[in-house]
């Protein structure tokens, strides 16, 4: 499975969708989305919503009870029956008429109040839950990027910054809605139904009146909002699309001003904002003009029930009250409709978001773990590569039949020219990806045999540019090994090189240095690298390039601490500088995917038609 299809790149690879007849389909399904992406979040939240889902219903039935006591104070209090049965007004309130206006009055009040009561229980038990299931969601999304495979996070196609724009964006959308939308949506499609059913149960001609024009703008609105959430999916699309530029530009801000890009980065930036804008501005328009529509259609349709209605009353149909109580009705039928109107934007944004996020939940490592896996306990560090080849989907090969063995203790040197496929050898090691065919084999069990979390806690890496967390010192050295003590951290620290570093700075160990560490040197850089894979104490180490930034007194001091920190391990190690390997128990040279030499470094020397001695030679004339 390709775990780079993605919803926003069916089509051509440029974006464009291509005609999709079940598109109008997935439109109307569209809530579904977030309530798909919610729900699993939202069950532990039951408690809560059951309590907003009663305080709902309250809201409705206050809302469905408020015209009633103006019915009464019309028809009972101001107008009163004379002897043919007719209403008349009255010129004098007696005793009786005055209890009653106050009864219906406090009535009105007491709605009114657990009316207020009401939406201050949905409102905040609708909060809690919502903004509890979007945190867990954006947990969620986190955790099962940081699960999905290399192959994944390493593809063409995918953007860090598109990835941020879902973590952030796209969960905020949902919370937007989740927080506020809901329960208005909910309550005002509640309401609109029940004043509808009361409308129909007063007087079926006055309620056909209103269904006549409530028919055509529900067809209105429905036409919009399909157009809406198109435009928006588009700007969700085109927002990742930004945020992936603006990160790669910020990323490489060193090369960017070094070549004097920088007017070409923020011209690329605001073509993207560019499409962003256009399609936001289409949305918008959109629903701007929605709500003026929404309103002329139900003026139109509160005029032509004032006027039916007063003819009604005229002939006797109904009373004045009656009447009232209609229009309060037809009022709190507009109110939801404009509501609902306004929401449209909100929810087609949410449902973008929805859509991207779950099309990211859809993608599966690709690196599975066995169901049957076992924890690697612990290891001699026998490691062999069996026949091993390898290579990217829709790509040549990269490994053809490699075997390779590493006794315990044995420390392996990878030679070879860039890309030959050194650092893809040992990526299957820790499974960063699984062969296309052969096995790799510790202690000569298939590591696919092993759970991925004992498997990689017993393998130490360095790569080429070690990368450095926004921390301390310390908590650089240590993020292999939390539990690691100071004095352990300042041992791997001096084998590496990094008490040099420390003294310099002011806070020692404790100095917190710049983001991805750009206030060291890369030289720096790479002895926390290693300090970090050395107090890991694993059994087996993979150096990636583990001095290529080092002038030559650092490497010296790093290299005598790796030889007294990795006797007894089994260690690989890949450089392009041949001196690094100089003490390695034995040299694998790679070429276009396959190993042609393999031996002790002094016997390759030695050996006529050597490529290892050859690089050498090559390295001692440069």
């Amino acid at each position: 499975m390709d775990e780079r299809r993605t919803v926003d790149q069916r089509g051509d690879r440029r974006g464009q969708r291509r005609p999709d007849p079940g598109h109008r389909a997935r439109q109307r399904r569209t809530m579904k989305l977030v309530v798909r992406a919610l729900w699993p979040r939202l069950r532990p939240q039951r408690k809560w919503l059951i309590l907003a889902a009663a305080a709902m219903v309250g809201e409705v039935a206050t809302a469905v009870l408020s015209p009633w006591p103006l019915k009464y104070i019309v028809d009972s209090v101001l107008f009163t029956h004379n002897a043919a049965g007719s209403l008349v007004l009255r010129t004098v309130l007696n005793g009786n008429a005055i209890r009653l206006l106050i009864l219906l009055s406090a009535l009105a009040m007491a709605i009114s109040v657990f009316s207020a009561i009401f939406t201050y229980i949905d409102d905040r038990a609708t909060d809690i839950a919502a903004l509890r299931a979007v945190y867990d969601l954006r947990r969620g999304l986190f955790a099962h990027l940081q699960r999905l495979s290399m192959s994944f996070h390493q593809h063409r196609d995918t953007q860090v910054g598109d990835l941020l724009a879902r973590l952030s964006g796209d969960v905020q959308a949902l919370q937007d809605l989740a927080a506020v939308g809901f329960s208005s949506l909910i309550t005002n499609i509640l309401t609109l139904v029940s004043a509808l059913g009361v409308m129909f149960w007063l007087n079926w001609r006055l309620a056909a009146v209103v269904a006549f024009f409530t028919l055509p703008m529900l067809l209105l609105a429905q036409r919009t909002t399909v157009r809406m959430r198109v435009a928006l999916r588009t700007a969700r699309r085109q927002e990742g699309r930004v945020s992936s530029v603006l990160q790669e530009a910020l990323s490489a801000i060193k090369l960017v001003q070094s070549f004097g890009r920088e007017e070409h980065e923020s011209q690329r930036a605001a073509a993207e904002s560019t499409k962003s804008l256009q399609a936001s501005l289409k949305a918008a328009a959109l629903q701007s003009r929605l709500g003026p529509m929404v309103r002329v259609i139900t003026g139109v349709a509160a005029v032509a029930v004032t006027l039916y209605g007063s003819v009604l009353v005229i002939q006797r149909a109904i009373t004045p009250g009656e009447l009232l109580v209609f229009l309060g009705y037809l009022r709190s039928t507009q109110a939801p409709a404009r509501q609902l109107a306004k929401l449209s934007y909100a929810v087609g944004k949410a449902s973008a978001a929805a859509g991207r996020l779950l099309d990211t939940f859809a993608q599966m490592p690709s690196v599975a773990e066995h169901p049957s896996a076992r924890q690697l306990r612990s290891t001699s560090g026998h490691v062999r590569f069996e026949a091993v080849s390898f290579c990217y989907p829709e790509g040549p090969p990269i490994l053809q039949q490699v075997t390779l063995e590493a006794w315990p203790g044995e420390v392996v040197a990878l030679v070879g020219a860039t890309g030959a496929g050194k650092s893809t050898l040992v990526s299957l090691l820790p499974r960063f990806y699984d062969p296309s065919s052969g096995a790799v084999l510790i202690d000569g069990r298939d590591v696919r045999t092993y759970t991925l979390a004992s498997l990689r806690a017993s393998v130490s890496l360095v790569l080429q540019d070690s990368l450095i967390f926004r921390a301390s010192l310390a908590e650089n050295i240590v993020y292999g090994r939390p539990e690691a003590s100071t004095a352990e951290i300042e041992a791997a620290g001096r084998a590496a090189g990094v008490d040099a570093i420390a003294a310099r700075l002011p806070d020692g160990y404790a100095t917190v240095v710049s983001e991805r560490g750009g206030s060291l040197s890369g030289g720096e850089k790479q002895c926390v690298g290693i300090a970090r894979a050395l107090l890991k104490d694993a059994p087996i180490v993979i150096l990636d390039e583990p001095t290529s930034s080092m002038d030559s007194l650092t490497e010296r001091r790093v290299m005598a601490g790796l030889e007294r920190l990795l006797a007894g391990r089994t260690a690989f190690i890949i450089a392009h500088r041949l001196a690094t390997v100089r003490n390695a128990d034995r040299v694998a040279v790679l070429e276009g995917g396959r190993i042609v030499e393999s031996g002790p470094p002094a016997g390759l020397l030695e050996r006529p038609g050597s490529i290892f001695a050859d690089l050498a030679r090559t390295q001692s004339v440069a």
